[in-house]
């Protein structure tokens, strides 16, 4: 319900809300005002149809009253004629009771309390009738039909009341007031025909024709008040005429026949005042009087029609005015609303395309290609208000994102640059520290201090990884690679001699599967900084073992397991993203550095490496390295060669009697399966196998026939060395023969088997080639041709080596348990 929250459309309806709301309820007022107006205008209608059929009623009565004037006092009327006019007025009374009685004919209290005296003296109009049908005094009579047509003057005056308009109020009253005109004019008619019946006018018919003359000049000037100039023109010109100035003359001479002090004897009435004369005159005006009274009904009748269309048309124009309106906001909300949401949406897609797709392939590219000038895409948006403005600030954000990408890039560049230079320069020092203490291995004749340059060398040759894990932080491949396929345990081996504390290391059983040779070397150096960790982080008298392990699908699964402090939950899953991150411009902390570096040499080869909690009741961690089946591969036969192998499982500082023994060169001898756990790579006793010492090749990298099992039982194997025995001659340098050794085959690597051993010669031990390696593919430094040593000879040979070392150390008699396999 937060506001701030909305949506811009919900935003901009509800600023369009306020205003719309106050137009419609104004319209909607307003237009049920003049609903209401017409409703009443139709009840006004109503009203007037009932005062224009009151209108024959009160003729009717007063044609009645009339008729039975004419008749002699004492006597009844003509019995028909008076009748049909008795009937005439009972069906003008029922069509006035019909229209009152109409449930849409709204009658006030007034009018109402009008019409139920009008009902009551309707009602006694047949006993009146008798009487007159009796012979009752005309005098009587006219009072008693004057009397009722009073109560229906007075319900006209009620309805007239009832016109809630102005206009239609003043027509009202002033033909109310012309209606009370002629009931005078008629009640003259009647007095004055009784009178002329009679023959002579009594006083009270003299007081009565007095009074009506002042009343109906009263009744005309009330109309001349409210009827407009056309009202009072069309009663001009129509109540005029020979009959009505006979009318007038005639009321006027009945006055003069009355009998008074001066003139005692006054002429007739009958010569003033001819009863014919009098009947048609008198008539003639009533009938003018009726058609201006009829006119002005029309006129009524027509104003209220008038009023009500209006009102309903103005109803219906208000209404499509509102509804104009309505539509017209709507329409403006639409067209803006829709150009301000189109203007925020391509707002929003570009900025989300910019940094979800544009941004990341900038960067990507970048990492690729180098630095270069980008020209970035405007955001689609040209107004110069102020989403315009916000699309130029946003390409000026953008621009300067892309600029710093593109320096960020050229920093990157400089600096995997610097850190490729100073690793390869590093790696140069290494090389030739290797090559020093080659020599210094050659000339020390002392066991002891060969075992600390043995130790030396070890240092150099992790020295040489860190600077290689160096070069795979900086995006950029390291030289060493092996050409050829590489038995899973030698990989194994050599990774487990490229840590400190190789001798801990215990590599169990294999498959008998073989590591193509591109992948070959980076799985050595994965696995070996995943031991380097198991190492650091475990117990210095604890053993980490590797079991290798055939995978569901194809591919092997190499298990590192350690007896360590373990992690947590939470650092477990931090090193798992860790080790699943590829981005190559995180710089790694200084204690996860392995960590990265695995992750970089599992990424390029599509290697899956896991760590995972060995269970509550166990300690330490496993490590879970998952090798697709395109790296690996069954070998082709029983003793498959390997090039530039890796290092073996186990090192251990050489005690010899006398003399020490040359590091051995990189002729390599595929790994014997079988190795039993928790010998460090050793089986145990009595199968005839042994395992071999630690040397490195000519090219300063482990050789992979050291640290491998050995059998016993090979005839090469049982050939001694008089250098190993002890029996070398003062001053000769050892040398070894191999009678029964077949010759090398050439090494890929391009570098000459100086060391090889030929059948029946003797033979040096190999030399280290520095730099014979650092590059892919290059050839040896001498440019000739490598050769290939037979393996059983090479394993002859080292388990002969191996076996004066430990013989050193036991007549050295400073044999401790941990300085050998159990």
């Amino acid at each position: 319900m937060d506001w701030r929250n909305w949506r811009l459309p919900v935003k901009v309806a509800a600023v369009l809300l306020v205003p719309v709301a106050v137009a419609v309820g104004t319209g909607v007022l307003q237009i049920r005002g003049y609903v209401v107006r017409a409703d009443s205008y139709a009840a006004i209608g109503k009203l007037v149809t009932l005062r224009s059929a009151l209108t024959p009623l009160i003729t009717a009565v007063q044609d009645e009253r009339a008729h039975q004037a004419g008749r002699v006092d004492g006597t009844p009327p003509e019995a028909n004629a008076f009748h049909e006019r008795g009937a005439v007025t009972t069906r003008a009374f029922e069509v006035v009771r019909g229209l009152a009685q109409d449930p849409a004919t709204s009658l006030g209290d007034v009018a109402s309390s009008r019409f139920a005296e009008v009902t009551t003296q309707v009602n006694g109009m047949p006993q009146l009738r008798q009487s007159i049908d009796a012979g009752s005094d005309v005098s009587v009579s006219v009072i008693a039909y004057t009397t009722v047509l009073r109560s229906m003057l007075d319900f006209d005056q009620a309805l007239i009341n009832e016109f809630g308009d102005a206009a239609l109020a003043s027509t009202g009253g002033a033909l109310h007031h012309l209606q009370m005109a002629g009931e005078q004019l008629s009640l003259q008619h009647a007095v004055l025909l009784s009178a002329v019946s009679r023959g002579r006018v009594l006083d009270s018919e003299v007081v009565a024709l007095d009074q009506s003359r002042l009343r109906y000049l009263d009744r005309i000037s009330d109309f001349a008040a409210l009827a407009t100039a056309e009202q009072r023109d069309l009663r001009t010109q129509t109540v005029t005429g020979r009959d009505v100035l006979a009318r007038d003359r005639m009321v006027q001479d009945a006055l003069t026949t009355v009998a008074t002090a001066d003139e005692p004897d006054p002429p007739s009435l009958e010569s003033k005042v001819p009863a014919g004369e009098w009947v048609t005159a008198s008539r003639a005006t009533d009938a003018l009087v009726n058609k201006v009274l009829v006119g002005l009904e029309g006129e009524l009748a027509d104003t209220v029609a008038t009023l009500q269309d209006e009102t309903s048309d103005q109803a219906g124009l208000i209404s499509t005015i509102l509804l104009a309106s309505l539509l017209a906001a709507v329409g403006v909300g639409v067209v803006f609303g829709n150009n301000m949401i189109r203007s925020l949406l391509t707002l929003r897609r570009t900025a989300l395309h910019v940094a979800q797709h544009q941004l990341p392939e900038l960067v990507s590219d970048l990492r690729e290609e180098g630095a270069s000038e980008v020209v970035i895409e405007p955001v689609a948006v040209h107004t110069t208000e102020e989403f315009g403005q916000l699309a130029r600030a946003f390409d000026a954000v953008h621009q300067q994102a892309v600029g710093s990408a593109v320096e960020q890039a050229r920093l990157r560049g400089g600096l995997r640059n610097t850190f490729v230079n100073l690793s390869r320069r590093s790696q140069g020092l290494v090389e030739r520290q290797l090559r020093l203490m080659e020599e210094l291995e050659r000339k020390e004749e002392n066991p002891q201090q060969l075992a600390n340059l043995f130790k030396l060398d070890h240092l150099a040759t992790r020295m040489r990884r860190n600077n290689e894990n160096l070069m795979v932080l900086s995006g950029t491949d390291v030289t060493r690679r092996f050409s050829k396929p590489i038995p899973l345990a030698d990989v194994l081996r050599a990774a487990a001699s490229e840590i400190e504390h190789y001798q801990r290391v215990v590599v169990q059983t294999t498959p008998q599967v073989e590591v193509v040779g591109y992948a070959a070397s980076d799985l050595v150096r994965l696995i070996a900084e995943l031991l380097d960790n198991a190492t650091a982080f475990s117990p210095p008298r604890s053993h980490v073992m590797i079991v290798g392990r055939p995978r569901n699908g194809g591919g092997v699964v190499i298990d590192v397991i350690d007896e360590g402090v373990g992690m947590s939950p939470a650092d477990l899953e931090a090193a798992n993203v860790r080790l699943r991150s590829v981005d190559a411009d995180e710089l790694p902390a200084t204690r996860q550095m392995g960590h990265f570096v695995i992750a970089r040499l599992a990424a390029r080869h599509q290697i899956e490496v896991t760590l995972a909690d060995q269970g509550p009741h166990r300690d330490g961690l496993r490590a879970v390295v998952g090798v697709p089946p395109d790296l690996v591969r069954t070998p082709r036969d029983a003793a498959p060669t390997v090039v530039d192998a890796p290092p073996p499982v186990e090192r251990r500082a050489p005690v010899v009697p006398s003399a020490r023994p040359r590091p051995a060169g990189n002729g390599v001898a595929p790994a014997t399966n079988g190795v039993a756990p928790a010998t460090n790579g050793v089986v145990p006793a009595g199968n005839g196998v042994r395992p071999a010492p630690a040397a490195k090749n000519d090219d300063g990298e482990w050789s992979s026939f050291r640290g491998m099992a050995v059998d016993d039982t090979d005839p090469a194997a049982t050939t001694r060395s008089v250098w190993f025995k002890g029996e070398l001659p003062t001053g000769e340098a050892p040398r070894h023969r191999l009678d029964d050794q077949a010759a090398p085959a050439p090494r890929p690597d391009g570098v000459a088997p100086d060391a090889a051993p030929a059948a029946g010669s003797e033979v040096e031990l190999p030399k280290r080639r520095p730099r014979g390696n650092l590059v892919a593919g290059r050839p040896g430094p001498e440019g000739v041709a490598p050769v290939r040593r037979d393996p059983n000879a090479t394993r002859g040979f080292l388990s002969s080596y191996q076996t004066g070392i430990r013989q050193g150390v036991r007549d050295s008699g400073d044999h401790r348990p941990a300085q050998e396999n159990p």
